[in-house]
């Protein structure tokens, strides 16, 4: 039978295809409110703090603009902490994360523009917010997020380029592409049973392979309920590596900021403490040592290719979950919520 779940992931194509028009012209609105900002600060948690670090790299790639990741805490006192200089964006998929609101109404009463990115346009945090960018990504009926997560990335590529003022390489055929890594996905068959340890995995990435890692991570942990985290290369080489040893697994995210020699360390140290190792790479990039593979299907746009694959993820966490016999739509102990500022 199949799970809410995987239907979640199936759709998000159509999803972006339907808020592309809307989105865009959103992104274009903040965009004008931002064009004397030095940088951009975002609150963010859970999943969407995945979609922030993807927005850090994107737009210093694409912008050379500065985007910080607040700590939510620090603006619940009464100290006021200085936004001089900045652009504020909140990122909620429900709106009603802790400590983000308070983010939003310092920023308002330093006179900050601001904007919030949620599904829930009559929320909290978007009634506390100058500008609204709506996910539209309808009701996330599993637990564990897929659409909205992929709708913040393509609503966040949108806003990249609104303040461009050029499109994204890749943008416009997003949905499409998402669609046909969808339906390849959940028709592929991956090495599931490598993935499916009780030593844990350890995904690792780089640039926007970070997000992509990070999220991933998170995807598998909820979904399956192995100990999963997620690394930057150079963070994983200078010292966790060591800790993992047999029966863990290495999960190697490659995009355009992993390279070939960084990829061909982390492995062979991998290797060395006793690690299995799977790679997941798209069809540009060489064949590397491993003991597994997931090689996409079609090219793209590094920052589509991030996407790509943490569709991927959702179908790994799907899949593994599924050998596990885990109850896949409900994800026992997850909070829809990130209750935690």
């Amino acid at each position: 039978m199949t799970t809410v779940f995987e239907e979640e992931i199936r759709s998000q194509g159509e999803i972006l295809r339907r808020r592309a028009e809307v989105g865009s012209e959103q992104a274009r609105l903040v965009s004008e409110t931002w064009n004397n900002i030095n940088y951009v600060l975002v609150a963010a948690r859970g999943s969407s703090d995945n979609a922030a670090i993807f927005f850090q790299y994107l737009a210093g790639q694409e912008l050379g603009l500065l985007v910080a990741l607040a700590t939510p805490s620090l603006y619940e006192g009464d100290r006021p902490i200085g936004l001089r200089g900045a652009g504020v964006l909140a990122i909620s998929q429900s709106g009603r994360t802790p400590g983000l609101v308070q983010v939003i109404e310092q920023a308002l009463s330093q006179d900050r523009p601001n904007a919030a990115l949620t599904n829930d346009t009559s929320s909290p945090l978007a009634k506390a917010s100058e500008l609204i960018i709506d996910l539209g990504a309808g009701p996330e009926r599993a637990i564990a997020s897929t659409k909205t997560f992929s709708t913040a990335w393509h609503a966040l590529a949108q806003l990249v380029a609104a303040l461009k003022g050029e499109p994204l390489e890749g943008l416009d055929e997003l949905p499409n592409t998402v669609d046909r890594v969808a339906t390849w996905a959940l028709a592929s068959s991956f090495p599931t049973s490598l993935l499916n340890v009780e030593g844990g995995i350890t995904v690792v990435g780089r640039g926007v392979g970070q997000a992509v890692a990070a999220e991933i991570a998170l995807k598998i942990r909820e979904v399956t309920g192995i100990r999963s985290e997620a690394y930057s290369a150079p963070d994983y080489l200078h010292g966790p590596i060591g800790a993992d040893g047999e029966g863990s697994t290495l999960l190697l995210v490659v995009t355009d900021e992993m390279t070939d020699s960084v990829s061909a360390e982390l492995l062979e140290e991998s290797r060395r403490f006793g690690m299995r190792t799977v790679v997941l790479r798209p069809p540009d990039r060489s064949t590397v040592p491993c003991d597994g593979e997931i090689v996409l299907a079609e090219s793209m746009p590094n920052w589509c290719l991030g996407l790509g694959e943490v569709i991927v993820g959702q179908v790994l966490a799907l899949r593994i979950g599924q050998l596990r016999g885990r109850p896949i739509d409900t994800s026992p102990g997850l909070n829809k919520i990130t209750l935690s500022a």
